[in-house]
């Protein structure tokens, strides 16, 4: 990474009054421009069934960027103002009435989706500030042997765990090819190499395809110097055609390329969004190699203990996807780099010093 912020655990005796902190806040202005600015926050005690947070490290998403230009569909709902952040891992502070399997000190991690059509850090406050509330029922213990870093990332780890379930899993026999190499396509990297699968990785970014490179891929390609995807994987690794397909850059040159990576009985994993936009493509291929389309878009709360067992087993180090760490004050500033994708593969935010108010250390 770029930056790095250790994470430690605040310290001292738990508070239970309402707390003003620092935050990384999205409104709206009079004229209707959105913003994203480093502000103040008022976080109360935890009621009941709420833990009170302090977190190690909070991801920006791309649904981050998307709302900070406008361009989510009309179906999601966001509230303005309200404090962004709903990938983030964190320490246990304080905990309401009727928690229970929940302790002061524990690191946790999160689930955004409130119900209905809620999410934490969208349409409510989420996890960019130095204390928050969240349902005490969001939540998730982090094994001892993962890394708040790694913990951090295993929401879109948890969107691909659920996208590949639904196409029948990768096996060690299979070719893959993985085109766009954000936290999604990298995390699907990460999936099919650990199943012991020959990856091929398609992206523009020199340090998105250098980090597919360092988590395992056989062969990373920039698309723009190879239109010809195909013949650029038979170059690489011998072979033209992969078993699973995996789009994840919603691109839509590169939904149209992974058609063209698909082989006979192929499968097609379509997790890439964007606006749809007409492209030339060769629907006939679907028909042709009897190719199997599928969708998949977020993880829903089942499948979380699945990545987080996922992680523990493996010991995968998902903090290898992350290229930077910014401090709060600087929020701004990381919602702008996490659009370069030049420079940037995964952004992360943290506190800027550790609490002096909150938990005892945890034991080791």
């Amino acid at each position: 990474m770029s930056e790095t912020l250790h994470d430690q655990v605040p310290r001292g005796p738990a508070s239970t009054s309402a707390k003003t902190v620092h935050a990384v806040l999205v409104s709206k202005t009079s004229k209707g421009a959105i913003k994203v600015e480093p502000e103040t926050t008022t976080v109360p005690a935890p009621m009941t069934g709420q833990l009170l947070i302090r977190p190690a490290y909070v991801g920006v998403c791309g649904t981050d960027i998307e709302i900070l230009h406008g361009t989510l569909p009309e179906s999601f709902r966001v509230i303005y103002p309200h404090v962004m952040g709903h990938e983030w891992s964190g320490y246990v502070v304080e905990t309401g009435d009727e928690v229970k399997g929940f302790k002061p000190g524990d690191r946790v991690l999160g689930h955004g989706h409130l119900g209905g059509n809620d999410w934490f850090g969208v349409t409510h406050d989420g996890a960019a500030a130095e204390l928050f509330t969240v349902p005490a029922e969001m939540c998730f213990h982090v094994p001892e042997t993962v890394e708040m870093l790694t913990a951090a990332v295993i929401e879109p780890f948890a969107c691909v765990l659920n996208g590949l379930r639904k196409i029948g899993g990768i096996a060690a026999s299979d070719t893959v090819h993985v085109h766009g190499l954000g936290a999604i396509g990298l995390s699907a990297v990460v999936q099919a190499v650990s199943a012991g699968a020959e990856v091929v990785a398609f992206d523009p970014s020199p340090i998105r395809r250098k980090t597919a490179i360092k988590l395992g891929a056989a062969a990373a390609v920039n698309p723009l110097e190879r239109p010809d995807t195909t013949a650029a994987a038979e170059q690489a690794i011998g072979r033209q055609l992969a078993d699973v397909v995996v789009e994840a850059s919603g691109n839509s040159a590169a939904q149209a390329a992974a058609l063209e990576s698909a082989d006979h009985d192929g499968r097609v994993l379509l997790m890439g969004v964007s606006t749809p936009q007409f492209v030339p493509a060769r629907l006939g291929l679907i028909q042709a190699r009897n190719l199997s389309i599928t969708s998949s878009t977020g993880a829903p709360v089942s499948v979380w203990p699945a990545a987080i067992r996922y992680i523990e087993r493996t010991r995968l180090d998902l903090g290898a996807i992350v290229s930077s760490v910014i401090p709060f004050s600087r929020g701004d500033e990381a919602l702008q780099r996490a659009q370069d994708s030049t420079n940037e593969t995964k952004v992360m935010l943290a506190p800027d010093e550790p609490l002096t108010i909150g938990v005892s250390q945890p034991s080791s």
